[in-house]
């Protein structure tokens, strides 16, 4: 099946989104993956549930932040890996549902809404990039939303400086980064006071991103 390229212009940055093909494929390899069985499946899965969130190098090769070596989970069968909702965080409290699966460009720095991080918004040039995007919402306790994205840049330098720049956007958010076996950022965004918890990976030329965005809960 041939790929189709879709350019658009958004806010001067050239992008190239997956097509409605390449969505389809997605899917339909998730859910092939799902019912495979045997020893290749229990290998996926296993592998599926090792992701490693993890804040990466800057192009000069400086640790912006404490970080171990990423997942190999980001791609698989050359195409990146979405979460399913158990798997997002906090999953046991909130419930999550998968929202919406599609195409529309949520390019690097910009964070959760408009009104949350406004500063994250600016006009900004950035590289060419493929990006996907699931969202979710959850069924139980406050009112929360979630999106996933995962971005292909040129190559890794590229992806590198992108990531730093969005790190530096979560800090001029107030959000506040925490290290450990799964390293993260949060804290109540200065926009709208929203409770957010925002996790990053960096494989190569691919850059994943996963915010939880809980809203009514300043301070």
């Amino acid at each position: 099946m041939a790929d189709v390229k879709i350019d658009e212009l958004l806010d001067d940055v050239q992008v190239t989104l997956p097509s409605a093909a390449e969505v389809r494929a997605r899917g339909g390899r998730r859910r092939a993956r799902r019912r495979a069985a045997g020893v290749a499946a229990a290998v996926a899965v296993v592998a599926a549930g090792a992701v490693t969130w993890v804040a990466l190098p800057d192009d000069a090769g400086r640790d912006a932040r404490p970080a171990t070596r990423p997942g190999p989970t980001l791609v698989v069968e050359g195409m990146p890996r979405m979460l399913p909702p158990d798997q997002l965080p906090d999953d046991a409290r909130r419930d999550w549902r998968t929202e919406e699966a599609g195409v529309k460009d949520f390019p690097l720095p910009r964070i959760a809404d408009r009104s949350t991080c406004p500063d994250a918004y600016r006009s900004r040039k950035t590289p060419r990039h493929i990006q996907y995007l699931d969202r979710y919402y959850a069924t139980k306790g406050d009112h929360a939303d979630a999106t996933h994205r995962v971005v292909e840049y040129a190559n890794p330098a590229v992806a590198a400086r992108e990531l730093e720049v969005y790190q530096g956007e979560l800090a001029a958010c107030g959000l506040h980064f925490t290290a450990g076996d799964k390293p993260y950022y949060s804290g109540a965004a200065k926009g709208d006071g929203s409770r957010l918890h925002v996790t990053v990976e960096r494989d190569g030329k691919w850059v994943s991103v996963v915010e939880v965005q809980v809203e009514g809960i300043g301070g």
